[in-house]
């Protein structure tokens, strides 16, 4: 009996220590024990990381549907297409980052019984629960654009894309190729064109950052006036929100790169390589050649997703987007990119999000009134150079919520601030290094709170959310 008290007061301990005392983690073993059965679909970033939560929260009984047998950390892969990262550093098996206590189903969802609160799968077998937890993700439609999977396929195509662990390899190898040809000059400089999809985007600053590390690398090299460099968005801007946006296109005039505003790629004629856009503003077409061309793909809400009775018309699940309840049924949560919140889709959204699902939860369990809200936030670390990083950090409607922010970001970090050679340089390490060992060791074993660290924060909300909860269908919960 004292060796088990001494090890359970070690493992105690050891949480406490990785907040330095005053970050302390909550612990299974001081935790109200329930007896819930709780179903997660997908074993993503999301997923893993509610899974991890609940056990921490004394939840035992954890299913995770997933069929993917392998984990990817995705913010990586662009660093990958930079040829600052390897794409074996992205992933990790599946069975080796699923929590420890939950039970894994390696199989494929094909749909969902919320009446009878069960959860279908591709073999015809289904799984019972008392919640849900919907965290899917999105998916990438690569055949959405005519030529554009043909060119991802083909080694010497010049297309590329960072948004597949198949393909990001290929944009550096391909950079290279066209970087090192002697044929480009600055009288005949390589064609460049990077490209923004008109649909729902995970990492939505993706597509520019593996554009700001690749100029930056050939004006290291001594190479910039060999490259003609063209964004190409279907928007009127840089970036959705205008802090942001106004010094990208600073930037942007200041480099030299050229923007094609309200331009959006509809196919690729991969033998003779030429993309072919349409102009929005006049609704013609414009055919230009490239010598690389770096597609953002369309996304769109997972198939099976698309017809479930939990989703809205466009198919993605329609909850609260404060206490991220399924609008329809009160025992379902979801989170992440799958669910209709008008938030920007990244990886620092789940770790804003996974606290109040957890909460909220809870809360539900215990037949209180669910008091968890979440507030929109999303970071995208806008990689700018090969060794800098724009820290964008935001919530709802755009409004800046930056951490590091010296009149109202978090203590301590404020006293970092956000402008600067040194800060700059600060936020690209936390992209790097900092956050692939933090996601790795704390996130997937629910150690970690985002902007919070190890603190687990207080996710109430000071206004009682909007809660559909008295006015929907149970199931037979």
């Amino acid at each position: 009996m004292f060796a088990n008290a001494a090890k359970m007061s070690l493992k105690a301990v050891g949480a406490v220590a990785v907040g330095s005392g005053v970050y302390a983690v909550t612990y299974p073993y001081l935790c109200k024990q329930r007896k819930e059965k709780v179903v997660i679909v997908g074993g993503g970033t999301a997923g893993i990381g509610v899974a991890a939560m609940l056990q921490n929260e004394g939840m035992k009984n954890v299913t995770i549907v997933e069929p993917s047998h392998v984990h990817y950390y995705q913010p990586l892969w662009t660093l990958v297409g930079g040829g600052l990262a390897s794409v074996e550093d992205s992933s990790k098996r599946m069975k080796d980052v699923i929590p420890k206590g939950s039970t894994w189903i390696p199989k494929r969802v094909e749909g969902f019984k919320p009446n009878e609160n069960k959860v279908t799968l591709d073999d015809g077998t289904s799984v019972d629960y008392d919640y849900l937890v919907v965290a899917v993700g999105v998916q990438t439609d690569f055949d959405a654009i005519p030529g554009l999977q043909e060119g991802l396929g083909k080694k010497d195509s010049g297309v590329v894309s960072i948004y597949d662990p198949n393909y990001c390899s290929k944009t550096w190898q391909t950079f290279l190729s066209v970087k090192n040809n002697p044929i480009f000059s600055a009288a005949n400089p390589g064609k460049y064109l990077f490209t923004f999809p008109p649909t729902t985007l995970k990492c939505a600053g993706a597509p520019q950052k593996i554009m700001w590390i690749l100029e930056d690398t050939l004006r290291g090299e001594g190479k910039r006036d060999q490259a003609d460099i063209t964004f190409h968005t279907p928007g009127a801007a840089m970036f959705g929100v205008k802090h942001y946006s106004d010094k990208l296109e600073a930037m942007r005039i200041e480099k030299g790169v050229n923007a094609a505003f309200k331009h959006k790629l509809v196919s690729i004629d991969v033998p003779n390589k030429i993309a072919t856009f349409l102009d929005l503003s006049n609704n013609t077409e414009v055919k230009k050649n490239y010598d690389m061309l770096h597609v953002g793909p369309h996304m769109s809400a997972p198939s099976f997703l698309k017809s479930s009775p939990l989703s809205d018309a466009a198919g993605w699940i329609d909850v609260d987007k404060n206490t991220l309840q399924s609008t329809k049924y009160d025992n379902v949560f979801a989170l992440g990119d799958c669910t209709n919140t008008p938030n920007s889709k990244t990886a620092a959204a789940v770790t804003s999000q996974a606290p109040v699902v957890v909460h909220n939860i809870e809360r539900s369990i215990d037949k209180l009134p669910l008091d968890g809200g979440y507030t929109g936030y999303a970071s995208c670390p806008l990689i700018i150079a090969r060794n800098q990083v724009l820290m964008a950090e935001f919530g709802y409607g755009g409004k800046l919520a930056e951490t590091f922010d010296r009149e109202t970001g978090k203590w301590p970090w404020k006293y970092i601030g956000t402008e600067g050679w040194f800060q700059q340089r600060f936020f690209f390490l936390l992209k790097e290094k900092v956050f692939p060992y933090v996601y790795w060791n704390l996130w997937t074993v629910g150690w970690w709170y985002g902007t919070n660290g190890t603190l687990k924060p207080d996710v109430k909300v000071a206004e009682e959310p909007t809660n559909s909860q008295a006015n929907v269908n149970v199931g037979s919960k």
